[in-house]
């Protein structure tokens, strides 16, 4: 998707001016890029923070750039954050930021041809498998997965951005690639290789989501269904995790509440921007944030206004 307004993807070495804001998306093409734009977009129209929007590696990146106050607001994944308070690796310690908003969720089951000989996830032994960028939220859930299922060390891995692995797959050149689907449906680049071939969904077992989200709890076990993919005979059971709005340490409460309510003040206006922004109410926002993690106290004043407080969650600086 284009930039939209006034929000511009720019290259990495390339910041804001000093005063603005510097959103953190992912890979061009990518949902979490389409979702960052779009928040942004209406985070500028809405209040008086102006900013862009960076396209990155991905949610393991932004997480490094926002600790080296290289980004303000990010795309992120419940995973990282557990990984990142933990500091395990890729991260190179302990990382610090706060909550904004969750604005969907994601499930990730493994895609092949329909015609591939790969049926079982243990299949996948030997064979390339794609996540996109090394940097990404898919990458780090794709090596908890394949090492909770004991096939860590067997997966030929092929990095690229989405639409590059994704045409690589439809080519045959790819085994097989990293699902995605955002509250069921699927994003384009799937829509796309289905256009061109069947694929087919592997599933995994419910004794590797268990160990996965004993791994790290921000991997959750959900089910992907016909209502939303009708490519599926039956519900399947697939890896799933949310996408949060994160905010740097140093980000005010003041701006986490201006940005917190221009978006969530104007939820038609955010879903213009297609289904992969349908997820995105305030009911959601608050439900899907995350337990011992922080909240920018802006944002937690607004959900307070609001009637809908978690009393469960963390405010930072409390």
């Amino acid at each position: 998707m284009a930039a939209m307004g006034l929000v511009t993807a720019t290259p990495m070495a390339a910041f804001a001016q000093a005063g603005s804001l510097r959103w953190g998306s992912s890979s061009i093409g990518s949902s979490g890029y389409v979702i960052l734009e779009a928040l942004a977009n209406v985070t500028n129209r809405n209040t008086e923070l102006k900013g862009s929007v960076q396209a990155t590696a991905g949610t393991t990146e932004n997480f490094v750039l926002m600790d080296r106050d290289q980004l303000d607001i990010a795309h992120t994944t419940s995973l990282d954050w557990v990984a990142a308070k933990a500091g395990d690796k890729p991260f190179p310690g302990v990382i610090e930021a706060n909550q904004l908003l969750c604005y969907t969720q994601w499930e990730n089951p493994p895609l092949v041809m329909a015609d591939s000989d790969i049926q079982t996830i243990e299949d996948l032994r030997g064979r390339s498998y794609s996540p996109s960028q090394p940097g990404s939220g898919s990458a780090a859930m794709a090596r908890i997965l394949f090492e909770a299922a004991g096939i860590i060390d067997d997966i030929q891995w092929v990095y690229g951005s989405w639409g590059e692995v994704y045409d690589l797959f439809g080519l045959g050149q790819i085994d097989a690639v990293h699902g995605v689907f955002t509250n069921g449906e699927p994003i384009g680049e799937v829509v796309k290789a289905e256009a061109a071939a069947p694929v087919r969904a592997l599933e995994y077992s419910e004794e590797v989501l268990r160990a996965a989200n004993a791994r790290n709890a921000g991997i959750f076990s959900t089910e992907l269904t016909p209502d939303t993919w009708p490519t599926l005979d039956r519900p399947i059971r697939t890896p799933g995790f949310s996408g949060i709005l994160g905010a740097d340490t140093r980000v005010s409460a003041e701006d986490g509440y201006a940005i917190t309510k221009a978006i969530l003040d104007h939820v038609d206006e955010v879903h213009k921007f297609g289904n992969l922004l349908h997820g995105v109410t305030l009911e959601n926002a608050v439900a899907g944030l995350l337990i011992g993690h922080p909240v920018n106290a802006g944002a937690a004043q607004y959900y307070k206004e609001k009637n809908v407080w978690r009393d469960d969650l963390l405010i930072a600086g409390a």
